[in-house]
């Protein structure tokens, strides 16, 4: 059987890269080779269509070895599969735990916390604003706060992560208050320079933050290892529309200027690095996502052997978070494809945690809904998927090895300018990454205004009969109210005697005081009480596409207010064939916008056309046919439009022959809609003219 497998394949001879290059370039036709087949990404990376083993001229290593690209653990998942998460959008604990528990019940093994505005800038609820209050994060004021959010939760069974602002030393002293001689794995996101960064300002100095984070990280490597203290949350470079690389370059700058802080301060390499909890986005681009978690994991390490750590310092702890920035308001079931393919991407990287974002959260406060199946998607994967069976299924393949290699090689050069600039601190307050991520950002937004770039059911394929998902409306008086009474209820006026202490011995003190019924403010006042504030740009966080939804808004604000949408009137010219291309697309294009797209079954004369036109009541036609009628229909539709419509914006479908252009001028043409055609701007400078835009 063996032989007869030979003999078969012998006859199917592998060809060559240059045969295979030479047979596309006749497809080609003449185009070149280097702008059809090539593509540059963000990351500026090129990609080749087609990767071989030649290609490969390095050794991929083995999982839990060499780097530990391939992952740092030798088993993959098949002894530790990825911990699955979710973030609960609810402030008042009680009521965060109902919640918590019924997950936890239905497959989640992990707690993911986030902290209200209020709670995570260490204010209590009876002192802070409704506002801050009112944010869809835990609430939390005392112990009791943090006992009550987890009754019930075997703390040392469970991972706990929670995500806050300046909250870090306060909070964490309340919740190792609310479970006394428990252990807990997981950790504080800690990471006051990502916090600036988001912000543009904190209300202390850097230093006054990096010694908190010693106080918690002291006391951490000696009472509690397996619990993070330091935190490098990438999800505001992501939500600004940093690239992958840039993303990675930033982590590293960061995670070396914690490490630099600690080891100042008197901890060892070895004490600090295993502490470091990384936190990173998935986006759309599939394989550039594991790439880059295959190279974090290579670069961390390379950064941790560089100041001496040991092999297993050296290994990443990341969780990940499917991203925010290419969510959309319209169409947001789509949301959860773009989440399915985040996550096996996620996994496919080898991350360690995950959360998977509800498809509705840029909208509204998730319901049971839209929790259980962000949920379900992990567990799939999981269960019925059984990706924990396979260790690193993308280790060899010939585009994912050498992706990851391209991209772990882009971020450490950008990381080394952040270096060469002084570090993170120092290169944000230059406003270098905030304006270099604006440049990328800037890119992406090109290729989205000109549908070269594709955000389903936003700047394509919209949906005209959707109906927006409904938001029920909240009383955040009525909330801060009871939030408010907790935190009086349960605090206590304790002494807190942290003067001259530092590092874990403060920890100590503020642990006890905890204990004892201090509030986080009083708690956050004795670790820093440095008044002032440091600044630098913030970042530009926003979703990819608020732009076009905000013109499908104002469209869909000026129909309620008039009775109709801004009008588009398609000038179908012949047989369906004939038209049926252009016209699809120009819909499309419209569409979008809200646009009513007025779609006649097709003309046999300009004046029949132009009769139509008239009675549609719009003030912008678009003529829609082929490249071999349009010498003739062009400037007999126009003027017959203009004929009877004299103020009327006159387009044309796809690009005139230059042969035509004079002509068509001539006869009134005002213009051209193509593939080319930047459909923001198009669209923005229509519904101004029509007065949908203010």
């Amino acid at each position: 059987m063996k032989e007869e497998n030979q003999k078969l394949f012998s006859e199917f001879p592998v060809p060559t890269y240059e045969q295979w290059n030479e047979e596309a370039v006749k497809l080609l036709k003449g185009a070149p080779f280097e702008k059809k087949m090539l593509t540059k990404t963000p990351e500026g990376i090129t990609l080749k269509p087609i990767y071989c083993k030649e290609d490969v001229d390095f050794d991929v290593g083995l999982p839990g070895f060499d780097g530990y690209i391939r992952g740092t653990n030798a088993e993959g998942y098949r002894k530790t599969p990825w911990k699955i998460s979710q973030e609960i959008f609810e402030e008042v604990p009680s009521e965060f735990n109902k919640i918590l528990l019924d997950a936890l019940n239905k497959g989640q093994n992990s707690v993911e916390i986030v902290l209200c505005e209020a709670s995570a800038n260490s204010k209590d609820a009876d002192k802070a604003d409704e506002k801050s209050l009112c944010t869809g994060g835990l609430a939390v004021s005392t112990a009791k706060d943090f006992a009550d959010a987890l009754n019930g939760v075997e703390v040392e069974c469970v991972e706990v992560n929670i995500h806050t602002s300046q909250a870090g030393a306060d909070a964490a002293a309340l919740l190792y208050a609310s479970k006394p001689g428990k252990k807990f794995s997981g950790g504080i996101y800690f990471d006051p320079i990502s916090d600036l960064a988001k912000s543009g300002k904190i209300s202390r100095s850097l230093k006054c933050a990096f010694d908190e984070m010693f106080a918690l990280a002291s006391y951490n490597s000696k009472n509690m290892p397996s619990f993070g203290a330091i935190g490098v949350d990438m999800m505001p470079y992501s939500s600004a529309g940093a690239s992958a690389v840039q993303e990675l370059g930033i982590a590293m700058a960061t995670g070396v200027k914690y490490l630099r802080e600690m080891l100042s301060r008197g901890m060892d390499i070895d004490e600090v690095a295993p502490l470091v909890r990384f936190r990173f986005s998935l986006g759309s681009n599939f394989f550039m996502e594991i790439a880059k978690l295959r190279a974090a994991r290579a670069l961390w390490s390379k950064v941790v052997s560089e100041f001496g750590g040991n092999a297993e310092s050296q290994k990443l702890r990341a969780n990940v978070r499917t991203s925010i920035y290419n969510k959309t308001v319209f169409d947001p079931y789509v949301n959860m494809l773009r989440t399915t393919t985040e996550a096996f991407s996620g996994v496919i990287g080898g991350c360690d945690g995950m959360t998977v974002g509800a498809f509705d959260e840029i909208v509204r406060r998730p319901d049971d809904f839209s929790r259980r199946i962000a949920r379900n998607q992990q567990i799939i994967l999981q269960e019925e998927c059984n990706l924990t069976d396979v260790i690193d299924p993308a280790g060899g393949s010939y585009y994912v090895e050498i992706l990851t290699r391209e991209v772990a090689e882009a971020s450490w050069k950008f990381f080394s300018k952040i270096e060469e600039l002084g570090g993170i601190e120092k290169a944000l307050e230059a406003g270098f990454v905030q304006d270099e991520i604006a440049s990328v950002c800037s890119g992406r937004k090109k290729l989205i205004d000109g549908r070269r770039s594709s955000i389903v059911g936003t700047n394509n394929y919209a949906n005209m009969t959707e109906k927006p998902l409904e938001v029920p409306s909240r009383d955040c008086g009525a909330l801060a109210k009871k939030l408010a009474g907790l935190a009086e209820s349960s605090r206590k006026d304790v002494e807190i005697c942290s003067e001259g202490k530092s590092g874990a011995e403060l920890m100590e003190v503020l642990v006890k005081a905890a204990s004892c019924g201090a509030s986080i403010e009083a708690l956050g006042n004795a670790v820093c009480s440095c008044k002032g504030e440091t600044s630098v740009k913030p970042l530009n966080i926003h979703r990819a596409v608020e732009h076009f939804e905000a013109l499908r808004k104002a469209s869909m604000d000026f129909k309620a207010k008039t009775g109709s949408g801004p009008k588009v009137f398609l000038a179908t010219m012949g047989p369906l064939v004939q038209f049926k291309v252009r016209a699809d697309f120009i819909r499309g294009f419209f569409e979008v916008g809200a646009f009513d797209v007025i779609y006649p079954n097709g003309f046999e004369t300009a004046e029949d056309a132009a009769k139509a036109f008239k009675e549609s009541g719009a003030k912008y036609a678009v003529i829609c046919s082929t490249d071999a009628t349009y010498p003739e229909l062009v400037p007999a539709v126009t003027k017959a439009i203009k004929a009877v419509s004299p103020e009327a914006t006159v387009l044309l479908a796809g690009i005139p022959a230059p042969e035509c252009e004079a002509s068509y001028k001539e006869a009134g043409l005002d213009g051209s809609i193509s593939i080319k055609s930047n459909n923001y701007e198009t669209l923005k400078s229509m519904m101004a003219a029509l007065g949908v835009l203010k």
